[in-house]
C-alpha cells in the first residue's frame, strides 16, 4: 500500500504545494481557473453518483482529458456488450475532457456510462470518499494519469486497479531516478499494466522489476479510429465542401508549431491556388481561434470557422483557410485531408497521428516525437515525414502536393500500419473480465 516515505512525501509537500501553485496560477490561466469552477460542489454531486448508479459496484475509469476518454471508450464499449447489467463511472481531469464527453455521450438511458463528474482534488479524505461512495469493484487508469492516494486508497480498500494503455516514455521524467524513486511506490499498488509497448513495459520493468502484471496489449487508440472512421459524417460534421481542392490539415497545433507552420502555409497559398487549409489548434479558445483567423485575413486568405463552414467556399477559386473552433472533432475531419500536420511536435510531444493515419494519408510532423511509438513507426513504415523548420515543412508539402504516387504510397502505408495495430481492446478485455466475473 505504498511506502511510508513516499506517502508523507507527497502528502505533506508535493501535493500541497503543487496544489498551491495551480491555486495561484489560476488567476492568470482560464482552463485553471475552469478547472477550479468545476470543482465547486463536487463531493455533493460524487455523494449522489451512488443514485446514479442505482447502487451497483460500477467499473469506475478515470482519465486526463479528450485523448484519454477516446482511449477508454472501446473498453467500456466491449463491457456494454459483455456486462450489461454492469454500470460504470467516469472521472476527469481536465474540464476539456468531461464538456466533450458530456456533449457526446448519453448517461444513462441505455448507455451503461451512469455518472461522470471532476476527479476531486486527489487528498485523502477526498479519494476515500469517492471509494466509499461509489464502492467500485474495478478502478481503471487509462495511459499515464495515475493519482497515488486514489491507487493507495484503493488498494487498502481492496479494490482492484488496472492501467490500460499504459505509457512510459524514456525522456519522461517518471524515468528519472528521482522520478522511479517515487512512482515506484504508486506502480507496486497497481494490479496490472497493461503496456503499449515492448519498450513501454520494459521502461516500468526497470521501476517495478518485481512487479508480475506487467504485460504488452497494444493501444486501444486503433481499435477507437477504426471505429470512428467507420461512423464519421454520421453528424455531418466531416462533410467540408473542399471544392475539389488539395487539402492541408494541421491538427492539434500549439503556438510553438505555428512559427514554423503558417509562413510555410502561407508561402504554400501563393504558390498553389488550388489549397484549402484547415488549422485545428490543440486549445481552440476563442482567443487562439481568432489569431489564426487574423493570421490568414492579414495574407489576405478566405477564412472561416468550423461553426460557420459553409463561409469557406469561395467564388473566384483561391486558397482558403478553415479554423476549427470546437474540442473533439478533428478525427473525423481527417477525412477530407490530402496530407496532414500533426501539432505538439515542437513542444512538449506529437499528437495523436493515427487519426489521419488510419484515413490513408501522409503525416508530417516535428522533431519531438520520441514520446509517441506510432509517430517512430510511421517514419519505419515511410509513412510519415519528420520536419524541423519551416524550410522543411514547405519542402514536404511542396513534394507531397506535386508527387501523386508517393502520397498515396505514403497513405497506403500509413492506413497499413495502423490496421496491423488492432485488437488491443479484446486483449485488454481479457484481463478486466477476470476481476468481473469472480
Amino acid at each position: 500500500m505504498g511506502n511510508s516515505f513516499q506517502k508523507k512525501l507527497y502528502n505533506c509537500l508535493l501535493l500541497p504545494a503543487t496544489y498551491g501553485v495551480f491555486s495561484a496560477a489560476a488567476a492568470f490561466h482560464s482552463k485553471l481557473r475552469e478547472t477550479f469552477r468545476g470543482h465547486r460542489d463536487v463531493r455533493k454531486r460524487w455523494a449522489s453518483a451512488s443514485e446514479s448508479i442505482n447502487g451497483d459496484r460500477p467499473v469506475w475509469f478515470h482519465v486526463s482529458s479528450v485523448g484519454e476518454y477516446e482511449q477508454a471508450k472501446p473498453v467500456i464499449t466491449a463491457l456494454a456488450r459483455e456486462f450489461p447489467q454492469i454500470p460504470v463511472a467516469v472521472s476527469f481531469t481536465s474540464p476539456s475532457g468531461l464538456k466533450y464527453a458530456s456533449d457526446t455521450e448519453t448517461i444513462g438511458n441505455g448507455s451503461n456510462i451512469k455518472f461522470m463528474d471532476y476527479l476531486p482534488i486527489d487528498f485523502v479524505k477526498n479519494s476515500r470518499f469517492c471509494l466509499d461512495t461509489i464502492n467500485p469493484r474495478l478502478l481503471v487508469f487509462v495511459k499515464f494519469d495515475l493519482w497515488p492516494n486514489l491507487i493507495w486508497e484503493a488498494t487498502a480498500k481492496r479494490v482492484p486497479t488496472v492501467l490500460i494503455d499504459a505509457t512510459l516514455s524514456k525522456s519522461s521524467y517518471r524515468c528519472s531516478r528521482l522520478g522511479r524513486s517515487f512512482y515506484r511506490a504508486v506502480y507496486d499498488d497497481l494490479d496490472e499494466i497493461l503496456a503499449i509497448s515492448e519498450q513501454d513495459a520494459e521502461r516500468f520493468q526497470q521501476s517495478i522489476p518485481e512487479h508480475q502484471g506487467i504485460t504488452v496489449m497494444g493501444d486501444t487508440r486503433f481499435d477507437r479510429v477504426v471505429e470512428r472512421k467507420r461512423t464519421t459524417n454520421a453528424n455531418g460534421v466531416a462533410d467540408i465542401d473542399t471544392q475539389g481542392r488539395f487539402v492541408i490539415i494541421a491538427g492539434s497545433t500549439w503556438p510553438k508549431d505555428e512559427i514554423h507552420l503558417l509562413e510555410a502555409l502561407q508561402r504554400l497559398s501563393n504558390q498553389n491556388e488550388n489549397l484549402l487549409i484547415i488549422l485545428a489548434p490543440h486549445e481552440p479558445t476563442k482567443e487562439r481561434v481568432d489569431a489564426l483567423l487574423g493570421w490568414a485575413r492579414a495574407y489576405g486568405l478566405t477564412a472561416a470557422t468550423l461553426s460557420n463552414k459553409d463561409e469557406i467556399k469561395s467564388a473566384n477559386g483561391n486558397a482558403s483557410v478553415l479554423v476549427v473552433d470546437s474540442v473533439g472533432v478533428l478525427a473525423e475531419i481527417y477525412k477530407a485531408a490530402d496530407v496532414a500536420y500533426v501539432g505538439g511536435s515542437f513542444s512538449k510531444g506529437v499528437h495523436s497521428v493515427i487519426e489521419p493515419a488510419i484515413m490513408g494519408i501522409p503525416v508530417v510532423f516535428g522533431p519531438v516525437h520520441n514520446n509517441s511509438f506510432e509517430a517512430l513507426k510511421l517514419l519505419s513504415h515511410e509513412a510519415a515525414v519528420e520536419v524541423r523548420n519551416g524550410e522543411d515543412i514547405l519542402r514536404a508539402f511542396n513534394e507531397l502536393i506535386h508527387n501523386d504516387v508517393r502520397r498515396i504510397n505514403m497513405g497506403t502505408q500509413a492506413k497499413s500500419f495502423v490496421e496491423s495495430q488492432l485488437g488491443a481492446t479484446s486483449r485488454c478485455m481479457g484481463t478486466i473480465r477476470k476481476y468481473l466475473e469472480s
